[in-house]
């Protein structure tokens, strides 16, 4: 359903800040529209202030700054012991915000977060959402490249209930910045949200393919998938899965000797190529000092 053959389609961007601040722009013009539409008398913008968004409080930093682009609120709620954001939580967000009269409008789910590559609970959340009428965004900026390969796809149980999704090639798939992916299930939605035809922007074949100044913020676009389409052409599906792999492995042999040395401790699920650890005793002064010289190195 995400593929330009279907009522949805895929479109380059420049980055995943890019992508969510698109995506948050649709569904807030998609949600000011339908409160227009049952209260004609009042002013779309009147609506802004009633709109909430919601994210764990793993999600990147991009989606703070589209909310305050915008002009929405944004809720970060506690994600589970695994940093896993659940339906549970979400829904008792969401009914409480419905109690006060305001309008869930928008769920933001992650697959691999920047701080620990956490995986959010796509079916929970996801059934959460369609049932109250939110739009549903998986940022997957990271992670979203390890998909091509079949042992880690079972991490998108639940992609059916998403309305658009992003990840960034340049991340993980041998590609240079910028070179970031969104893929809408209904384009026309987005299209709807970004579509400004000035005169001297009409063409005869309007209609007839994919105007991509409909799809996000610029009017011009570079010629991004050029080396995209060089480097699956170079390396191929194989070569971009052993890759992936190879990366996962070496994570997974870093992780090994992190957990053999008594002075550290590892604190996420390595599941990608990130392992998190800490040197052990009370409090981070220690870990602080570490990650200072090494930095410093």
């Amino acid at each position: 359903s995400f593929l330009s053959d279907s009522n949805g389609g895929g479109v380059l961007q420049g980055s995943a800040s890019e992508c969510v601040l698109v995506a948050m722009l649709a569904a807030r013009e998609q949600a000011l529209n339908r409160l227009y539409e049952e209260n004609p008398s009042e002013h779309k913008v009147s609506h802004l202030p009633k709109l909430v968004a919601y994210c764990s409080k793993e999600a990147h930093s991009c989606v703070e700054k589209a909310a305050i682009i915008s002009l929405v609120t944004l809720r970060k709620l506690e994600p589970d012991s695994n940093s896993s954001l659940r339906g549970e939580i979400l829904s008792k967000a969401i009914e409480e915000d419905e109690a006060k009269g305001l309008v869930p409008f928008m769920v933001l789910g992650i697959l691999g977060s920047t701080g620990s590559c956490s995986f959010d609970n796509l079916e929970e959340i996801g059934r959460v959402a369609k049932k109250h009428g939110c739009w549903l965004h998986v940022d997957a900026a990271y992670a979203g490249s390890a998909f091509i390969c079949p042992e880690f796809q079972h991490l998108l149980n639940g992609i059916e209930l998403v309305d658009s999704f992003n990840t960034n090639p340049n991340k993980w798939l041998l590609m240079n910045f910028d070179c970031s992916c969104l893929w809408v299930k209904d384009r026309k939605k987005i299209i709807k949200s970004f579509s400004v035809n000035a005169l001297y922007l009409e063409s005869e074949y309007e209609g007839m393919v994919h105007d991509y100044r409909h799809w996000g913020i610029p009017l011009s676009r570079r010629f991004r998938s050029l080396k995209m389409w060089f480097v699956f052409r170079c390396y191929g599906i194989s070569g971009l899965q052993q890759y992936i792999r190879n990366h996962v492995r070496l994570a997974q042999l870093f992780e090994s000797h992190v957990r053999k040395d008594e002075r550290f401790e590892v604190l996420n699920d390595v599941r990608m190529g990130l392992v998190c650890f800490r040197l052990k005793g009370k409090g981070d002064k220690l870990t602080a000092h570490l990650l200072a010289n090494i930095n410093h190195s």
